[in-house]
């Protein structure tokens, strides 16, 4: 059995594992929300993974941490410690000082002023984010800050990050989507759009050349070790890396932790039908190679910490101190 921790309202990533739409025979997999978890007194044997870090705050992070911690000195396996794994602007940062990634982020409440342009503006917890400007001047990025504000978005939370993207084709930008699970590493897809900020993909644009290629990193797992260093770097187990080629090497976007696995739909393309079959099967693999089988409940003896918060009250879960 698996348990992936998640803030509430985020436990639709893995849903196909509970409804069986995943595609192929998968663990027994289900999400459970932080705020119940850090509750119970005794939780089944299974493998936790403690998923959202980045959306985290920094009172529920340390609540997470303290979780972590029970659970590990119970004999359970975990994966992503809260206390060590990285978030965005944290992971950039060390990606860009191990020579990982080429390119820097800088906070917008540090009125930061880039060495180089291009650069655009991000919340740093947006997943849907719409296409963002490109800034290429001082003048611009200072604009930028300021109309924020003037709406009323305080800059405690918005990014400066350096535009970092090479054309794919003649006519397309890409990005691929790489798994950790453990001590395994997928190559799951690749994603392509007319612009350089690359969000979902858009399979209209897929080109015949970039079906070959996606079956070809499929099927080969081109990009495990380089992958694996970023995933090491961030101190993350379980995640999916957003990455593109440029200058012929990878370079790192994200690590989302409650990546999004939705129900398997075949594509209309025979060719990526089984690029798709196969990623999914190697998933699966994956997940049942962290699985935990043995059945029963654990006893865990809590912190000091979650001590106190189980004494609380269900509605004062994550009280600030």
């Amino acid at each position: 059995m698996i348990f992936v921790i998640t803030l509430p309202g985020h436990e639709y990533t893995l849903q196909s594992f509970a409804d069986g739409t995943f595609g192929c025979p998968v663990p027994d997999l289900r999400m459970i929300s932080y705020d119940r978890i850090l509750r119970q007194r005794e939780v089944p044997r299974a493998t936790y993974i403690f998923a959202d870090i980045e959306r985290l705050s920094p009172w529920e992070l340390r609540l997470a941490s303290e979780l972590y911690r029970a659970l590990r000195a119970s004999g359970l396996r975990c994966l992503n410690n809260p206390a060590v794994a990285m978030a965005r602007v944290e992971l950039l940062l060390a990606l860009k000082a191990a020579g990982i990634n080429p390119f820097t982020v800088w906070r917008g409440d540090e009125r930061p002023r880039p060495p180089r342009f291009p650069v655009f503006v991000r919340g740093e917890f947006d997943h849907a984010a719409p296409m963002p400007q490109t800034l290429s001047t001082q003048r611009q990025l200072d604009d930028a800050l300021k109309g924020l504000q003037t709406l009323g978005i305080p800059l405690r939370g918005v990014l400066v990050v350096e535009i970092c993207a090479k054309p794919y084709s003649a006519s397309l930008y890409h990005k691929w989507g790489t798994y950790r699970i453990g001590d395994r590493m997928v190559v799951d897809h690749i994603g392509v759009e007319s612009t350089w900020f690359v969000k979902y993909g858009d399979r209209a644009k897929l080109t015949d050349a970039a079906i070959e290629d996606e079956r070809d990193a499929v099927f080969s797992n081109r990009f495990a070790a380089e992958l694996m260093q970023a995933f090491e770097v961030g101190h993350i187990e379980f995640g999916r890396a957003d990455h593109a080629t440029v200058g012929r090497r990878q370079v790192v976007y994200e690590i989302n932790t409650n990546p999004f696995l939705g129900p398997y739909r075949p594509d209309e393309n025979p060719r990526r039908i089984e690029t798709r079959e196969h990623a999914r099967r190697q998933l699966a693999a994956a997940f049942a190679a962290v699985d935990t089988q043995d059945g029963g409940l654990v006893a865990i003896q809590p912190t000091e910490l979650l001590q106190r918060i189980q004494s609380l009250p269900a509605f004062a879960m994550t009280p600030r101190p």
